[in-house]
């Protein structure tokens, strides 16, 4: 997976606007999400926190963690 790749589909988690949305996306997208996807991650959670924007941060921040755990389970 490219950077701008894990970014698309950071964009796409982010904008889900339902629990259902945001779980359907994860099911689609799980078995892309490699070391390039949880590094872009963990950088934007940074910057977000960089900027002020904890709420956020750690919304992303509790999302990947749900993705590792999943991957790891695959």
């Amino acid at each position: 997976m490219t950077e701008e790749q894990a970014r698309d589909i950071i964009r796409q988690l982010a904008a889900a606007q339902t629990k259902q949305e945001l779980q359907r996306l994860m099911g689609q997208y799980i078995s892309m999400c490699d070391d390039v996807f949880f590094s872009v991650l963990s950088e934007i959670v940074k910057q977000m926190r960089a900027q002020g924007d904890e709420v956020n941060a750690h919304k992303l921040q509790q999302m990947g963690d749900v993705m590792a755990r999943l991957r790891f389970m695959i």
